[in-house]
């Protein structure tokens, strides 16, 4: 269950927080589970995932410093490709897209 939180709050929280647009991370963020959110005036604006000691914020309002937009994509890519493989087993998957998420947000 995601807590409703404010973006202040996160930012108090964290001392690296990384904003990617919505959908961005899809397949890289496939196997977390958010545990907040914030909203505005016009509804959702971003879900919080932390990573570590780092935090991503995701969806149409993110809060952070924003990755390099082609790095992302190719890590996306290759999330992708191990989550829409069928030759591996669900812990694998999860495995893998693990180390790719934590290699991108250790560069």
């Amino acid at each position: 269950m995601k807590l409703k939180t404010t973006k202040s709050t996160i930012k108090n929280g964290f001392n690296i927080i990384i904003s990617i647009g919505y959908c961005d991370a899809q397949y890289l963020l496939h196997y977390k589970n958010p545990f907040a959110y914030s909203a505005g005036v016009y509804g959702w604006a971003c879900d919080y995932y932390e990573i570590g000691t780092k935090c991503i914020s995701t969806g149409y309002g993110p809060i952070g410093k924003n990755l390099d937009y082609k790095l992302l994509g190719e890590y996306e890519k290759k999330a992708q490709d191990i989550v829409c493989d069928n030759t591996m087993d669900y812990k694998t998957k999860e495995q893998k897209v693990d180390e790719l998420l934590n290699e991108l947000l250790s560069l």
